[in-house]
Protein backbone atom coordinates (compact mmCIF):
# COMPACT_ATOMS: atom_id res chain seq x y z
CA UNK A 1 0.00 0.00 0.00
CA UNK A 2 1.19 3.45 -0.87
CA UNK A 3 1.87 5.76 2.09
CA UNK A 4 -0.02 8.66 0.51
CA UNK A 5 -3.05 6.44 -0.05
CA UNK A 6 -2.98 5.42 3.60
CA UNK A 7 -2.72 9.04 4.71
CA UNK A 8 -5.63 10.05 2.49
CA UNK A 9 -7.72 7.17 3.78
CA UNK A 10 -7.03 8.04 7.41
CA UNK A 11 -7.82 11.73 6.84
CA UNK A 12 -11.10 10.94 5.11
CA UNK A 13 -12.03 8.41 7.79
CA UNK A 14 -11.39 10.93 10.55
CA UNK A 15 -13.43 13.57 8.73
CA UNK A 16 -16.39 11.27 8.13
CA UNK A 17 -16.25 10.08 11.74
CA UNK A 18 -16.20 13.64 13.07
CA UNK A 19 -19.14 14.63 10.88
CA UNK A 20 -21.10 11.56 11.92
CA UNK A 21 -20.42 12.28 15.59
CA UNK A 22 -21.48 15.92 15.19
CA UNK A 23 -24.71 14.99 13.42
CA UNK A 24 -25.62 12.30 15.94
CA UNK A 25 -25.12 14.60 18.94
CA UNK A 26 -26.72 17.75 17.48
CA UNK A 27 -30.22 19.11 18.07
CA UNK A 28 -32.56 19.20 15.07
CA UNK A 29 -31.70 22.84 14.32
CA UNK A 30 -27.97 22.20 14.63
CA UNK A 31 -28.28 19.02 12.56
CA UNK A 32 -29.49 20.98 9.53
CA UNK A 33 -26.53 23.33 9.78
CA UNK A 34 -24.04 20.47 10.24
CA UNK A 35 -25.41 18.64 7.21
CA UNK A 36 -25.13 21.75 5.06
CA UNK A 37 -21.50 22.23 6.08
CA UNK A 38 -20.54 18.55 5.72
CA UNK A 39 -19.91 18.86 1.99
CA UNK A 40 -17.65 21.84 2.53
CA UNK A 41 -15.68 19.94 5.18
CA UNK A 42 -15.20 16.91 2.92
CA UNK A 43 -14.02 19.14 0.07
CA UNK A 44 -11.56 20.90 2.37
CA UNK A 45 -10.19 17.57 3.63
CA UNK A 46 -9.74 16.45 0.02
CA UNK A 47 -7.66 19.54 -0.62
CA UNK A 48 -5.62 18.92 2.54
CA UNK A 49 -5.01 15.33 1.48
CA UNK A 50 -3.91 16.53 -1.96
CA UNK A 51 -1.54 19.00 -0.36
CA UNK A 52 -0.05 16.35 1.92
CA UNK A 53 0.43 13.96 -0.98
CA UNK A 54 2.08 16.74 -3.04
CA UNK A 55 4.51 17.42 -0.19
CA UNK A 56 5.30 13.70 0.17
CA UNK A 57 5.94 13.35 -3.56
CA UNK A 58 8.69 16.01 -3.55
Amino acid sequence: MNLTSAAKGMAMGLTVGAITYAVSNATSHQRKKVKSNAGKALKAMGEVASGISAIMMR
